[in-house]
């Protein structure tokens, strides 16, 4: 008992060195401070200067392209026939697990304090003329993981956007959404274990009825992230089966600019396995990326095929809204005798600070809040303050499968410095129940408290 508190309260301080470190490095500037200072609004002045030196950049007096960092390292073509956009994002999680004796007995390695990168993430996004646009992100976090690697041409007729290459499929508002724009650390838990993620393939996205509805519908090899680009014909080579991928949202009521809006979505993707040495598994970590350990878990079975439905809405009035998804999977498996499996979640965000989520029209999901007020306390502002909360439900038990049931309960509060710069602190209550497959779990439960900061260049 007592170690388990001493290594608790060690895990704490080091999410607060962690924290007290990121928080440093965003007051550099201010330590720039000649001998003519004269007050806390000179550093402000001095960066509102230097910020204004690199957006108007650098021009090359031989082919004249122009150099210069606006939301990241861009690089432009004289007649800007070409663009190149380059960022990095970071991401630093720290925190500590505690887990009763059944969920200790099954899971040895699931307790105690971790820190590490969640994210290291290098992204080039261009555009070709005015018919092309590519993106290549690769995450270092992640022994190289290849996120996204695509092309996409903007004006074919009849057809407009057409995209090629690895991308996630369009299924899930919470699994579209960015990472970097996601009200909570990790998804919930029913996201993690259904939503297709990435995969290779070919995609249609566009809007209708004045960017009040968007549809995308695409076929994908089911190949999951490449680890190399070396090892990509490979992979497309066993891939296991095809996806093909469908999503509709609608905005039956939207106003004051997205201050005050209603979301409804449906994901469809129909799987085609049957591949018999390669199997189908579900399964889901505990909404924290601090453990490997997957709570519930369906083992890997066999199946011919998956149908896979997603209704999601979201609710948005000024400062305060509500998000939620219904997950259904609906196995074509004699031998385990067609199971199905479930989940869903529901979450409530409020801005003490008055601004609201962001909604994007054309992509149907929600991106980057931009703080009414960035953090400068010389000129008193405090950045953006969010209160968050979400109850996320799984069931991976059904017929021959005994994955378990997982209930989770997370409390958040998000601090926004700046749109790029945010910390993050989650609590998760986690509680499996009925796990048949090994290690099995009767009843147990978990408490997580974790802590992120986040930036991106």
């Amino acid at each position: 008992m007592i170690s388990n508190l001493i290594i608790r309260k060690q895990a704490l301080f080091i999410c607060f060195c962690i924290l007290f470190a990121a928080f440093s490095f965003l007051l550099i500037p201010s330590s720039n401070v000649k001998a003519g200072y004269q007050g806390p609004e000179n550093i402000d002045t001095m960066w509102d200067g230097w910020t204004n030196i690199t957006e108007k950049g650098i021009q090359d007096p031989l082919i004249r392209w122009h150099y210069y960092w606006k939301d990241g390292l861009r690089i432009d073509s004289p007649e800007k026939n070409f663009t190149l956009r380059t960022n990095l994002s970071i991401m630093v999680d720290g925190g500590d697990i505690g887990a009763d004796d059944e969920l200790q007995r099954a899971f040895p390695d699931l307790e105690g304090p971790n820190v590490e990168f969640r994210q290291l993430r290098v992204s080039f996004f261009g555009t070709l003329y005015d018919w092309a646009e590519f993106k290549l992100s690769i995450d270092f976090a992640n022994v190289r993981d290849i996120k996204d690697e695509w092309i996409r041409f903007t004006k074919i007729p009849y057809i407009g956007h057409f995209t090629v290459g690895h991308m996630k499929e369009p299924f899930s508002l919470e699994d579209w959404t960015s990472g970097k724009s996601r009200t909570f650390m990790e998804r919930a838990l029913p996201t993690q274990a259904f939503a297709p993620g990435r995969n290779f393939g070919i995609r249609r996205h566009t809007t209708a009825l004045d960017q009040r509805m968007t549809w995308a519908l695409g076929a994908f090899l089911n190949t999951g992230s490449f680890s190399d680009m070396g090892d990509s014909k490979e992979q497309i080579d066993e891939a296991n089966g095809w996806d093909l991928t469908a999503r509709v949202t609608g905005l039956p009521w939207y106003e004051e600019n997205g201050k005050k809006l209603i979301h409804l979505g449906l994901s469809y993707s129909h799987q085609f396995r049957g591949k018999e040495d390669v199997g189908e598994q579900f399964r889901a970590r505990p909404e924290s990326w601090l453990t490997d350990d997957r709570l519930v878990d369906t083992g890997e079975f066999f199946t011919d095929s998956a149908d896979l439905i997603d209704v999601e809405f979201a609710i948005v009035n000024g400062p305060l809204s509500f998000q939620g998804e219904y997950f259904h999977v609906l196995e074509d498996s004699d031998a385990m005798g067609n199971p199905s499996f479930w989940g869903f979640y529901l979450f409530g965000s409020y801005f003490i600070t008055g601004e609201h989520r962001n909604y994007g029209r054309k992509s149907g999901t929600f991106f980057r809040l931009e703080p009414k007020h960035d953090f400068r306390p010389f000129k008193g502002g405090w950045g953006c303050w969010e209160l968050t909360s979400r109850f996320s439900y799984i069931d991976l038990n059904s017929e021959a499968i005994r994955g378990g049931k997982e209930f989770n309960f997370t409390a958040g509060l998000n601090w926004y410095l700046t749109k790029k710069t945010r910390f993050m602190f989650n609590y998760i209550r986690a509680k499996v129940k009925d796990r048949e497959i090994h290690p099995a779990v009767e009843d147990g439960s978990a408490d997580i408290f974790q802590a992120r900061f986040q930036i991106e260049f």
